[in-house]
């Protein structure tokens, strides 16, 4: 008897539905998703600082010097620690957008690495006029794909 056609098979449900297969080609994210993704993800970058940088006053380090390295910090770590486990951070979630690598598939803590310190090139936030992907983007071999359809 075929499956097809077996009365008793158990019920089946695509459970990668919406998520390109091996065929299709993950399309690039547009400049629009990515420059909301910057929006959204430098507002949960600050709201967490002013968070941290209060509990740093409430347990007394009220250090200029303290306040700036854990500013450095929560910026790195909100991408590395996102990205790395991830593929995503909390502005990509929203849009629907994810970070790959040139296989498609979640970048390597390293690429991770690579592509947030290159976030700290002078300039580098302009790198989109002259190109579709940032130098954070081309230096490290990663790319922001649409996954949401």
């Amino acid at each position: 008897m075929d499956e097809a056609t077996n009365p008793y098979q158990a019920p089946r449900s695509d459970v990668n539905l919406g998520v390109p297969n091996e065929t299709d080609a993950l399309p690039d994210a547009s400049l629009g998703a990515r420059f909301a993704n910057l929006i959204i993800d430098n507002i949960i970058r600050v709201v967490f600082a002013a968070i941290g940088a209060v509990g740093i006053r409430f347990l007394g380090a009220a250090s200029e010097a303290v306040s700036t390295v854990f500013m450095i910090f929560s910026f790195i770590g909100y991408y590395i620690i996102l990205e790395a486990l991830f593929g995503w951070t909390f502005g990509k979630l929203i849009t629907g957008t994810r970070v790959v690598d040139e296989n498609d598939e979640k970048p390597s803590f390293w690429r991770v690495l690579g592509r947030t310190l290159a976030r700290f090139i002078p300039f580098e936030p302009f790198s989109f006029v002259f190109g579709k992907a940032g130098w954070h983007d081309s230096l490290s071999g990663t790319r922001v794909v649409r996954v949401r359809r």
